[in-house]
């Protein structure tokens, strides 16, 4: 399960919730990183910033990102 916020949201809210259950632990945490590594990547309602000047833009997802979803290729 993934439950997503969005709209105006502050420094320190919270944004994500992943759950996920398996009968092993390893394959639920790697469902979660997945879930994440994915949303980090794919999800652009993740990456919108409003900036101080009444400006917004989108975020690109960083090299780090990307690195990390290779795991699942």
């Amino acid at each position: 399960m993934v439950v997503h916020r969005y709209g105006r949201l502050y420094p320190r809210d919270n944004i994500v919730l992943v759950v996920t259950a398996s009968k092993h632990r390893k394959d639920a945490f790697d469902a979660a990183a997945f879930l994440m590594d994915w949303l980090k990547t794919k999800a652009p309602f993740w990456k919108k910033e409003e900036l101080a000047d009444n400006q917004a833009r989108w975020v690109d997802c960083r090299e780090t990102d990307l690195d990390a979803t290779d795991r699942w290729s």
